[in-house]
């Protein structure tokens, strides 16, 4: 074989075999033969054709026979090109090409006129292009074994320099107005590199139409049939080779054999021609892209702008993932129309889209392009009988399938996105239909009549399948639908039966239903209308959802009902999702029917914004909300005909949210969310209401035909409600929230209402308004919190009264715990009326509060609270509102309320009172307070008015930061107790305890009682006393700066419990009688006496010491001892002794002179002692004066100068009995003194005096005996 050089063009000479070989090719038909390639040229690159090593029999299976022909060809170059003027193969021959590399590229290319006929077999270890503007068959019969494969009828546009340099982005195009076709009916294999790592080939026929009834396999690679004008092919990107296609004269692509690239890329592609084409069509054939490995498939059909669009006539689409840990692929089809029908003689009808998987379901989308003025695009019709699955086989994920006609959706097949059997949630269906048509053009819709749709999963969460359609009906049915006559004209009014509905709920799929925005040309289309259906949930497959959400209104027309006897159904209706707002005119939901979740919740949101009324977002009339468990058919067969739950089990939740926006309130107006003659029951499930309206109240409940509820047993219900100025309503002028007749009941749940009605209008209303037989209770623990706020005059909570003498009960409230009631307004008026009863079992609460603009709950600390007033202005109770009250225990403000809080008229109340304004602000009795106990707890100074007064069994007076002065005579309180941060002063009438009560408080953050005891008394200077009775002290007592227990009669300490801190003084009339319980005053006199406290006052009081100070006088007696002395000697010192002390009195404050007229000159006889005595402790003293015995004139004894030794006088003896001592001098131990230590004054005589002569025994004390 003679090679040329690629710069200039090759022409080969016939030698005399290869002319035999022509010739004999010559006298066989056309399929016998080989390439013609007695005339070609090699355009680029290095090829040798005709001689090799390869130029030898095929002896592969499937191969030609041993006695065929083969043409080898050695490519020497990565690319190459070769024009040749024919290139087929016949039956039993074969083409065989070496090349460098799996990646390298020979681009053969056909410049004759005729057919390239691949009726035998071609084998390549690289990739191979044919292209023949005439067109490309590989016969029945053909193999094709290659790395990948092009066979194309559009030329390549593609520049040969940009192909020789390796451009992976190559260009075909049609030539003119041929229109070749490219078809396989043969066996393409694509191997790719050939090692089985998941490098896959591409096969891709390019043609004017491109048709496979063969099959083409390229595992891991592309598979492809592309039909246009102009077809790009990039080898590059994600490792799979893309296709982009341009319009042109022709386009028509079909498959009824197999196309398969598992763990690659399925792709039939098309696009509109001028003249007649088909479209995408896949008739009896397969499609597969299974899941390889790990990669899984995909499958991509697309019709372009072709107005046959895509047809999926029988067949199958499959990739599916099942092995272990693998899912499902994708599958997409596109176009102008989609059709998906069963045919006839394929197994099981064929019409499968299968997207399964092991580990997960894959996707699946249908997607129909609407053209404008073009009625019948838009639309996807899938027949009865036809699947689409989006299956999780083991334990997955549901997957994801979604058909999407933009005009018009006609579905009556099945639909599939399980959960896996061992574990997952279900997947998403969507069936949309009707949601973009183009504007001018006739709105579209969706018939689903009959398709079945299951995203279950028995391990997992429910799936959900969504439909999606401008705007449609619920209606009752159970029809079968069918495809007849053109299966895309548009649907005039979209319906969807509730057979379908209950069919896929009861597969365990939740279900949504959404209208989409019609565009501005349909402001009054999006609406949702439930036309007397009847829903039911029967399964015990989980809980599942139905979802309505409208572009515009969801809407029931008639009894509708909606309900479950199996496992809880949920149930949403959403107005106005896509915030349309006035441009909609709408945005309700009205509903008058029931619904029985069984378990499930209940949620509701509307948005309102009509230009021209004022009505409501969420309109109940005569609905039944039930979400308790236990429901149950009560006649089969007899549809909306339930038992209802039973408050025995649980319950679900029920969510109101309305938002009414009108731009007028000239028509008659209702709450943004209106519940009329209706009845929810939760059991322990929430009730959540919200309202907001421009032009009318916020919530407007009430109740006129039936004993209508809403009632829970430890659910909580709270409604909450932003009003403004209505002059059209039932409830004119409006208010924040309206109860009108309804009774709001729980057994353990809180109920919680707050309203505000905002500034303007010719009135004002209330924030919140109980009227005509309303009732808001609870009858076991649970707690009820009303919290008002009116911008204007009106009331920030109104309980009205009854309008007549005969009418029923105004507004009433009646909890069985905790009742808290909050109100502000502008202060012009009572901001908070109770003109009907309210009880609390536990503790009433009144404090200001008041709505922010969200319907936030808060308190005004900053205004103040007057109690007792007969004209209310601000937040005030009068006397008559008090008798409205029922409960064991009041509380007026919290711990956190910073304002005033003053009694200015009477009260005598049943209830313990508790005045609390613990962040700030004074507490003043200014009028007379009697009740069983009450709470004074301030930041700020606790006073009373003189000549109030304040009875109760016991007080709790206790300021943070001020004095606590309740100074008044009339009080007559049995125990008080707290403290003050500055001075405590209390004065009763009668007995009392300081001790340490305990009262009810209330804490504001967590709107709960709190209980707080008196604990030790404290202050900075303490005075408590009594003005008749004893004071008994029942708790310890500490003070900064002194403090003075006074009793008018007795001190108790029955307890033991100890005064601290600075000194102390306890005052009472008498001692008798007291206990003083280990108590001790200090100091040289502990105890005073005479002295009453603020009256007469015989001693000095020591600041410095604690003392028990008696205003009576005890008595005490001064006993003068007797003395004697001899004649002509001064008088001795006088002693004393006292009697009658007590208490443990030393006599350290006696004080006195003793004193005798008897002089030393006084004669022989007896002379009084007398006394004059003082108690610095107060003691009455009285002296029993003792006597001076005064004897003869000493004579001393004369010295016998005969008989007697000389003698001195310092040591005398004893020489003669004498009846007398006889000494130096007087004694000085008989002078007017007194004390305890009788050695002591005995031994000092001694020492001072020791001439002692003839004692003798005395009873006479102090004399020589004693020592």
């Amino acid at each position: 074989m003679n090679t040329r050089s690629t710069s200039r063009p090759v022409r080969f000479t016939l030698r005399p075999v290869a002319l035999a070989l022509a010739c004999m090719g010559a006298a066989v038909p056309a399929l016998a033969q080989l390439p013609s390639w007695n005339s070609f040229v090699v355009r680029g690159g290095s090829v040798a054709v005709g001689s090799g090593p390869n130029n030898l029999p095929l002896t592969a299976a499937g191969a030609p026979s041993a006695a065929g022909t083969i043409l080898p060809i050695t490519q020497g170059t990565q690319r190459a090109i070769i024009d040749w003027q024919g290139f087929s193969i016949g039956p039993g021959n074969a083409v065989n090409i070496a090349q460098p590399s799996a990646s390298s590229v020979l681009l053969n290319r056909v410049t004759g006129n005729e057919l390239s006929t691949i009726a035998g077999a071609m084998n390549a270890n690289g990739r191979v292009f044919l292209v023949n503007p005439n067109g490309v068959l590989f016969a029945n019969g053909a193999s094709v074994n290659v790395g990948g494969l092009v066979a194309s009828s559009l030329k390549m546009a593609t520049s040969d320099e940009a192909f020789m340099g390796g451009s992976e982005r190559l260009v075909f195009r049609q030539d003119g107005a041929t229109s070749g076709t490219v078809e396989n009916r043969g066996s393409i294999t694509a191997h790719g590199n050939g090692a089985g790592n998941g490098a896959g080939g591409t096969i891709a026929l390019v043609g004017a139409q491109a048709l496979n009834s063969g099959s083409m396999v390229a595992q891991g690679g592309t598979a492809g049939l592309v039909s246009a004008d102009t077809v790009t092919v990039d080898f590059a990107g994600d490792g799979l080779t893309t296709f982009k296609v341009s319009p042109g004269l022709f386009g028509s692509v079909e498959n009824s054999g197999l196309v398969q690239a598992d763990g690659g890329r399925v792709v039939l592609m098309t696009t509109v021609g001028s003249q007649v084409a088909q479209g995408v069509v896949n008739t009896r054939g397969v499609l597969r892209a299974d899941t390889l490995a790990a990669r899984g498939g995909e499958i991509v059909l697309d019709s372009g702008s072709s107005a046959a669009g895509v047809t999926i006539n029988g067949g199958l689409l499959s990739a599916v993932g099942n092995g272990a840990g693998q899912s499902g692929g994708k599958i997409d089809a596109e176009g102008l129309t989609v059709l998906l029908r069963p045919a006839a003689g394929v197994p099981d009808g064929g019409g499968v889209i299968d997207a399964s998987g092991a580990a997960g379901g894959g996707r699946v989308r249908l997607h129909a392009t609407a053209v404008g003025g073009e009625p019948n695009t838009g639309a996807i019709a899938v027949a009865s009988g036809s699947r689409i699955s989006a299956d999780a086989t083991v334990a997955g994920n549901g997957g994801d399938i979604r058909l999407l006609g933009e005009r018009t959706l006609r579905a009556y097949g099945t639909l599939t996105a399980k959960g896996g059997p061992r574990g997952g949630n279900g997947g998403f269906m969507e069936a949309s239909g009707g949601y973009a048509v183009p504007a001018g053009d006739n709105n579209g819709g969706i018939d689903l009549a009959g398709i079945r749709t299951d995203a279950s999963a028995p391990y997992g969460k429910a799936g959900q399948w969504m439909i999606d359609p401008f705007d449609v009906t619920i209606v009752n049915g159970a029809a079968s639908g069918s495809l007849t006559g053109n299966p895309f004209a548009p649907v005039a009014d979209s319906t969807i039966q509730d057979g379908d509905i209950n069919a896929a709920l009861n597969s365990g799929t939740s279900v949504r239903i959404t209208t989409g925005d019609p565009g501005a040309g349909s402001p009054f289309l999006g609406d949702i209308v439930m036309d007397d259906v009847q829903i039911e949930y029967t399964a015990n497959k989980g809980p599942v959802t139905l979802q309505l959400d409208a572009h515009r209104s969801v809407r029931g027309n008639g009894p509708s009902v909606i309900a479950s006897i199996g496992d809880p159904l949920n149930v949403i209706f959403n107005s106005d999702v896509n915030g349309g707002g006035a441009a909609t005119g709408g945005g309700q939901v009205s509903y008058s029917g029931s619904i029985y979740t069984n378990g499930g919740d209940v949620t509701m949101n509307g948005a309102w914004a009509n230009a021209s009324n004022s009505m409501c977002s969420i309109c109940l009339t005569g609905a039944v909300i039930d979400t308790r468990t236990g429901n149950q058919q009560l006649s089969a067969g007899i549809p909306g005909s339930y038992t209802g739950g039973s408050d025995a089990g649980i319950g679900g939740s029920v969510l109101l949210r309305g938002i009414s926006t009108p731009a007028s309130s000239l028509a008659f107006g209702l709450g943004a969310v209106f519940i009329q003659n209706s009845e929810i029951n939760t059991a322990t499930g929430n009730i959540t209401m919200f309202g907001s309206h421009t032009n009318g109240s916020g919530i407007q409940v009430e109740n006129f035909a039936i004993p209508g509820t809403i009632s829970t047993t430890s659910g909580n219900v709270s409604i909450t409600g932003i009003g403004s100025f209505t002059s059209n309503s039932s409830e004119q002028p409006g208010h924040g929230v309206v109860v009108n007749g309804e009774i709001i009941r729980t057994v353990d749940g809180n109920i919680t209402v707050t309203g505000r009605r905002l500034a303007g209008g010719q009135a004002i209303g209330d924030g919140v308004l109980l009227r005509n037989n309303a009732l808001l209770q609870t009858t076991g623990i649970g707690d009820i919190v009303v919290t008002g706020q009116s911008d204007g005059n009106g009331a920030g909570v109104r309980i009205a009264p009854p309008v007549s003498t005969t009418s029923p009960p105004g507004g009433r409230i009646d909890g069985n715990h905790n009742v808290v009631l909050r109100a502000v307004n502008d202060g012009s008026t009572d901001a908070l009326v109770i003109g009907s009863t309210v009880r609390a079992g536990n503790a009433l609460n009144l404090r200001p509060g008041g709505v922010d603009l969200a319907g936030n709950a808060l308190d005004r600390t900053d205004v103040q609270i007057a109690l007792g007033s007969t004209v209310n202005t601000g937040f005030a109770i009068s006397t008559a509102e008090f008798g409205n009250l029922t409960t064991p225990t009041i509380v007026a403000g919290s711990n956190t309320h910073a304002a005033n809080i003053t009694v200015v008229g009477p009260l005598t109340l049943p209830s313990e009172l508790i005045l609390q304004n613990g962040g700030g602000g004074n507490i003043r009795l200014a009028a007379p307070v009697s009740v069983p106990q009450l709470g004074l707890l301030s930041a700020g100074d606790i006073t009373q008015a003189i000549g109030t007064s304040i009875t109760a069994n016991a007080l709790l007076a206790r300021s943070t930061g001020g004095n606590v002065l309740l100074n008044q005579p009339g009080n007559n309180v049995g125990v008080v107790g707290g403290g003050a941060a500055g001075r405590f002063e209390y004065i009763d009438a009668n007995a009392l305890t300081l001790g340490s009560p305990t009262v009810v408080g209330f804490d504001a953050a967590s709107n709960l009682p709190q209980s707080i005891s008196g604990g030790t008394a404290s202050a900075g200077q303490m005075l408590v006393r009594t003005l008749s009775g004893d004071l008994s002290l029942g708790t310890d007592a500490t003070s900064t700066g002194g403090a003075d227990l006074v009793a008018a009669a007795r001190f108790q300490n029955l307890g033991a419990y100890t005064l601290a801190g600075a000194p102390w003084r306890v005052w009472a009339d008498t001692w008798g009688g007291e206990t003083r319980g280990g108590l001790f005053g200090s100091g040289l006199l502990p105890n005073l006496y005479h002295c009453a406290y603020l009256g007469l006052c015989t001693v000095t009081v020591t600041p410095a010491d604690n003392h028990f100070i008696y205003a009576q006088q005890p008595a005490a007696t001064v006993l003068i001892g007797n003395a004697s002395r001899p004649g002509g000697v001064p008088n001795p010192f006088f002693t004393y002794s006292i009697t009658g002390l007590i208490l443990g009195d030393t006599g350290a404050g006696f004080s006195g002179v003793l004193s005798s007229p008897a002089t030393a000159f006084s004669l022989p006889g007896r002379y009084p002692i007398n006394g004059s005595f003082s108690s610095a402790e107060g003691y009455a003293v009285n002296v029993v004066p003792g006597v001076l015995t005064v004897g003869g004139l000493v004579e001393l004894i004369k010295p016998d100068l005969v008989r007697d030794n000389p003698s001195t006088w310092l040591y005398d003896r004893n020489i003669g009995p004498a009846p007398i001592c006889l000494a130096t001098g007087p004694l000085e131990g008989d002078r007017a003194a007194q004390g305890g230590d009788v050695l002591a004054r005995e031994w000092s005589r001694v020492r001072s005096r020791p001439n002692l002569t003839n004692c003798i025994d005395t009873e006479r004390r102090n004399g020589c005996a004693d020592f």
